[in-house]
């Protein structure tokens, strides 16, 4: 589909040199060919531990997880599993994750690596992220016997940028009042601080529109860009072509910018390298792996 709109556009649009009229608008092998899993390790006063990419060992579907440590609580293990999820409305999403959630549970009681599951009271939770923005998410507590310790849970679910992200919060139940007082300022920093970018072509339509001279784009649109950056509207040159330049560059940069914070882009982008503040983790997928849409 991408690549039938960059032919069409190079076709209808380029500029007096033959160059594209898009530089950065490119072919894609699926709805998601890579992403990356950007995580701190330092998230507050958390620090990671350790991480695990399951591609590594042929599960691509199973994500990667992150293991942080809190640095004043040190008997709790705080758990991450960030795995594809696809497209759906929030509660039709987070309903199947909280049901993939108890069933394996029943798989490890059923291998009898946990046993005297009780389950809490699921609940929806709203996570406060900074800037006053929330995500809608759901929480399951659990208390186990696992390895002859008994154990208790708080688990958090959310779905954003096609993924399922999971927070587990065990300790002994004997601290349990400590992992009620460190949960929410965790699942804040955690989703605050851990981003999720894929590229590919995000099951959307790239709208690439060019104005005739002296037209304006519509008040909705008064940058040139929609707000989920993936329609555009390049004003024109004196010849009735494309106008390159920085005006050309703005407008592609505040495109992927917004792409880019719905999780997905079509265009350009380069990951950020490991280094000492973050780790990076990198799923590479086929073209079939997400189907013809997200919704697959």
């Amino acid at each position: 589909m991408v690549a039938m709109v960059v032919a069409a556009t190079a076709n209808a649009q380029e500029a007096p040199d033959g160059s594209p009229a898009l530089p950065g608008l490119q072919a894609h092998r699926g709805v998601i060919d890579d992403t990356w899993i950007i995580a701190p390790k330092h998230l507050g006063t958390a620090t990671l531990a350790a991480v695990k990419n399951y591609a590594d060992e042929g599960d691509i579907a199973a994500g990667v997880s992150l293991r942080y440590r809190i640095d004043h609580a040190d008997w709790i293990a705080a758990d991450v599993f960030i795995y594809p999820a696809g497209e759906g409305s929030t509660d039709d999403m987070l309903r199947r994750a909280a049901e993939d959630f108890r069933e394996s549970v029943s798989f490890a009681e059923r291998q009898e690596i946990y046993r005297n599951v009780w389950w809490g009271d699921e609940s929806p939770y709203t996570a406060k992220l900074a800037n006053g923005k929330t995500l809608e998410g759901r929480f399951l507590p659990l208390v186990f016997d696992a390895q002859q310790d008994m154990l208790t849970s708080r688990t958090y679910l959310f779905y954003r940028k096609l993924y399922f992200t999971k927070i587990r919060l065990t300790t002994p139940v004997g601290a349990v009042d400590s992992l009620a007082d460190n949960a929410d300022r965790f699942v804040r920093n955690l989703l605050d601080g851990v981003d999720v970018i894929s590229v590919g072509g995000c099951g959307k339509k790239m709208d690439i529109s060019v104005l005739a001279p002296g037209q304006s784009p519509p008040p909705e649109m008064a940058d040139g860009v929609s707000a989920d950056g993936f329609r555009l509207m390049l004003r024109t040159g004196k010849a009735g072509l494309p106008a390159y330049g920085p005006a050309t560059e703005k407008t592609l940069s505040l495109a992927a910018k917004r792409q880019l914070a719905g999780g997905c882009t079509t265009l350009d982008y380069h990951p950020p390298l490991e280094d000492d503040t973050r780790a990076v983790l990198h799923l590479s997928f086929e073209a079939s792996d997400w189907g013809a849409t997200p919704k697959q």
